[in-house]
């Protein structure tokens, strides 16, 4: 019987702001480099500014740290249909899981009116435990905090990489890709009303 699962709501702005900023055919060594960048800043090694700091000097983004946060910000959008549908799942423990940059998607849930709802009872946001996807500490950490065994946990989340992950970690996976798709494989786990 599975006791909480985990999600990931926000998404957009950032992959977004690279594509357009840096360009959508980085080269192997930029891509391997943001990807280190965006790791450290996960884990909280570094700080946002720090992060934003690196991206403006190493790949000449001509825009101030803050203005870089902005604009993620603005363009980070929420799931409507899965929040709106999350409320039905037959479960006792729901928490939102996610790899931020600082603080950002917390201010995302905030300035879009998610924070304060009853959706999550627990937010998990790697840059404040200092653990990240696809780390298998970062699972454990999860289902420790959430008082449940690996086996009773339901991760969803966008990337095959993170749900991969949490299978090897003893939790039970749903990639997601659209609310519909989501509704259709909960069925075997029993968790819609």
């Amino acid at each position: 019987e599975l006791g909480s699962t985990g999600f990931n709501i926000a998404h957009g702005g950032y992959l977004g702001f690279i594509h357009q900023y840096l360009g959508k055919h980085l080269s192997a060594a930029a891509k391997k480099r943001i990807e280190a960048l965006e790791y450290q800043v996960n884990l909280g090694k570094i700080t946002e500014t720090a992060f934003y700091k690196h991206i403006q000097k190493e790949f000449d983004v001509h825009f101030k740290p803050k203005q870089m946060h902005d604009r993620i910000a603005k363009k980070m959008t929420t799931n409507k249909s899965l929040v709106k549908f999350i409320p039905q799942l037959n479960l006792k423990k729901v928490a939102i899981f996610s790899n931020s940059i600082g603080h950002l998607h917390m201010e995302v849930l905030k300035r879009r009116h998610l924070a304060g709802r009853k959706l999550f009872r627990k937010k998990f946001f790697s840059s404040v435990m200092h653990l990240a996807k696809p780390m298998n500490s970062s699972y454990q950490y999860m289902v420790r905090h959430l008082k449940v065994k690996p086996s009773q946990a339901l991760m969803v989340d966008d990337r095959l990489g993170n749900i991969t992950a949490a299978k090897k970690a003893g939790l039970q996976g749903i990639v997601f890709k659209s609310t519909a798709q989501f509704k259709r494989d909960l069925k075997k786990f029993e968790l819609a009303r």
